[in-house]
């Protein structure tokens, strides 16, 4: 699948808003803004079509796992 340039940025950003969530080191809100968005709804957005969870619901996997 090609993706433009902005959807390959993007797609970079949310995998590492993912790594950021799973650290545990910040909220959700704080690395919203360390990934560049400035959106929190755009992010949910695009962080649940990444991943297919929000990222409130995707936080809550890795804290039941440990």
């Amino acid at each position: 699948m090609r993706q433009s340039t902005s959807e390959f940025i993007r797609t970079i950003r949310i995998k590492r808003a993912s790594n950021l969530i799973k650290s545990g080191g910040y909220s959700i809100t704080e690395v919203v803004f360390m990934v560049g968005f400035s959106d929190l709804k755009y992010f949910r957005t695009c962080f649940k079509k990444q991943f297919g969870k929000t990222p409130g619901n995707y936080i809550k996997t890795f804290r039941a796992k440990a």
